[in-house]
């Protein structure tokens, strides 16, 4: 009886996630993409941010969505993560050669795309992740091509999946002068890379962080996610790069991810405990006080449908053991 629920379940799931990736607006499909127009920002010397829409995938925003980081160095620029779509990756190397010297090398946070199929813009470049991202990266990139191609129209062509080829196997690294500290992580997803840029103290967490946003869950492990952030919290910054929301100097996305993170998952195991079915857990919508996160209901809506499984387990373990 609770396997055969559980089927229904997941089947209205996948069935209303079908139905939204397709009922897009006509006037929203038929727009055509022009260029991004992105604005690198100083925010600590010689430390450039592109700040990312607080969205989610959608051809209003082609997908830029990602915070992106330029570290200017005596060889050129250190690029951390590099977009979603190939003219992404242009426009920052654009900027790169005509205002740090061009680019000395690439580092990949983790697997998810929004942080590295911009890649194919620095293939001659190195490209440096850890080596699990790396292996996820080759994995993935059919999936999540054909996902954004779909959800991104003509704002992907030219893009063609470029995964990391160098792997990061220390905890330090020196590049032109400038030394970046790594900490390997997860939680977020299975592998996910912290970089600190000893210069100027700023932490670039990838998605490991959000502020303004609502987090993502489709590879999370909430448990490892809240260890990893004690590690974090552990660290002395002077700044902070999330992996979406604005740049700020105060311990703001470490506090409002970890909130984030505990009060969806008891949401979810209280809605699995009082037998809710997982397209009631999505209408209730997100905890109150993350309701007017950017991307959301989209992204609790997601949670539920891709971590349902995770909470139903716990609540309502299979007479058995099966």
């Amino acid at each position: 009886m609770t396997g055969f629920r559980s089927l229904t379940r997941r089947s209205l799931v996948a069935g209303a996630a079908a139905a939204t990736a397709l009922a897009l607006p006509r006037a929203v499909a038929q727009a055509q993409p022009r260029g991004y127009d992105l604005l690198p920002q100083e925010v600590a010397a010689g430390l450039w941010m592109i700040t990312g829409a607080p969205e989610s995938f959608a051809r209003s925003n082609g997908g830029a969505i990602v915070n992106i980081v330029l570290l200017a160095s005596a060889e050129g620029a250190i690029i951390i993560d590099t977009g979603s779509t190939a003219r992404m990756g242009a426009e920052i190397r654009a900027f790169a050669d005509q205002r740090l010297g061009g680019v000395a090398r690439v580092i990949n946070t983790h697997h998810h795309p929004d942080h590295w199929f911009g890649n194919i813009a620095f293939a001659d470049r190195p490209i440096l992740a850890l080596p699990a991202t790396g292996d996820l990266c080759r994995r993935s990139a059919p999936d999540y091509a054909a996902s954004l191609y779909a959800l991104l129209g003509p704002w992907m062509a030219g893009t063609t999946p470029t995964p990391p080829g160098q792997r990061i196997e220390s905890d330090e690294l020196v590049i032109g002068g400038r030394t970046l500290r790594l900490l390997a992580l997860s939680g977020h997803s299975a592998a996910d890379l912290v970089v600190q840029d000893v210069q100027t103290g700023v932490l670039i967490a990838g998605d490991l962080l959000f502020l303004d946003r609502a987090p993502s869950f489709p590879d999370a492990d909430v448990a490892r996610w809240l260890r990893a952030l004690d590690r974090l919290a552990g660290l002395e910054t002077s700044g902070v790069v999330p992996g979406h929301g604005p740049f700020h100097r105060s311990g703001a996305a470490l506090a409002q991810t970890r909130q984030y993170l505990e009060l969806t998952r008891d949401r979810l195991d209280q809605a699995a405990a009082l037998g809710l079915s997982p397209v009631e857990a999505m209408a209730a919508g997100p905890a109150p006080a993350f309701r007017a996160l950017g991307a959301n209901p989209e992204e609790y809506i997601r949670t539920v449908a891709q971590r349902w499984a995770d909470h139903e387990r716990t609540a309502l373990p299979v007479i058995g053991g099966l």
